[in-house]
């Protein structure tokens, strides 16, 4: 996207994440960066979408309460322990871990997460907007480019049909 970050702000409790970012996977099966939209309503529903260098859409995840389907350019998986088999995260936490809900604590400048199977550490400040995911597998991180915590403010290009 070739995208500069806006300042972002970050309210004490939200439900609601629509953000623009950049993704980049680091982990032992897959490696990956490139930019990304998602959105995040608190406590259930997810949609992303990873795109290649081009803009073409690479990866689809749309979860919400009574659905979800994984799309890639080969595969399309409906069944979400699918994506905890080839992430190790489970959905339910990603949303909890974007939504910043559930015991953080302060390390170094910066919260952190500790759950069982990962470590999640937040950078969310003036010059930093980027959340990672420490699994044992390696390393997921999102660098936010411009965010909205209102769904009456749609940032553009998602899966939600208001562009």
């Amino acid at each position: 996207m070739g995208k500069r970050p806006v300042p972002i702000t970050w309210p004490g409790e939200f439900d609601y994440l629509e953000a623009l970012c950049e993704l980049d996977v680091m982990l032992k099966t897959r490696q990956y960066t490139g930019d990304m939209s998602l959105r995040a309503v608190y406590p259930d529903s997810l949609f992303l979408e990873v795109y290649g260098p081009f803009g073409n859409t690479v990866l689809t995840v749309d979860r919400s309460p009574d659905h979800f389907v994984m799309k890639t350019a080969d595969e399309e998986l409906t069944d979400e322990n699918d994506f905890y088999r080839l992430f190790r995260v489970r959905i339910t936490d990603i949303i909890e871990d974007l939504t910043l809900k559930g015991p953080l604590s302060g390390e170094d400048g910066h919260l952190v997460r500790e759950r069982p199977e990962y470590r999640v550490s937040y950078y969310l400040n003036e010059t930093e907007n980027r959340i990672c995911w420490k699994l044992s597998e390696g390393d997921l991180c999102m660098t936010f480019l411009e965010v909205s915590f209102s769904p009456e403010r749609s940032l553009g290009k998602s899966g939600s049909g208001k562009d």
